[in-house]
């Protein structure tokens, strides 16, 4: 007797997301997958530069210079997360967020995070019992 094993249906690749009070889908393939790995390398990249300005040479800088940099590397975290969410959740989903947010940089990436998280974590969903 043969067993037969449905995988198609125990796929988990639809998430549904709340997010600034609204539920949110986005199907994760290939191409998500690739968009939030372009997404955690740019904010990687920005928060190592933010990082940077304890070093000497920062501190060298007059305040002003070093809000305008940091301002530049907030700039471009948002410039990555909030396109990512207008294409997965909605057009000006993005500027949704992070306004309900109460425009913080940290928390949209930290709801950034958490998505991939879960997205990280694609598996077989478990059968229920009976």
């Amino acid at each position: 007797m043969a067993i037969n094993i449905n995988i198609d249906n125990q796929l988990e690749l639809v998430y549904s997301f709340r997010i600034a009070g609204k539920e949110r889908k986005l199907t994760y393939d290939d191409e998500c997958a690739l968009e939030i790995q372009r997404v955690e390398l740019t904010v990687t990249k920005s928060l190592q530069n933010l990082d940077k300005m304890d070093e000497e040479e920062f501190n060298e800088m007059p305040v002003d210079d070093q809000l305008d940099f940091a301002r530049d590397e907030y700039a471009e975290i948002r410039d990555a997360i909030i396109p990512f969410f207008d294409k997965y959740f909605g057009d000006n989903a993005g500027q949704e967020i992070y306004e309900y947010c109460h425009n913080s940089t940290r928390a949209l990436a930290t709801i950034f995070g958490e998505i991939n998280k879960y997205l990280d974590q694609t598996k077989i969903k478990s059968k229920s019992k009976k």
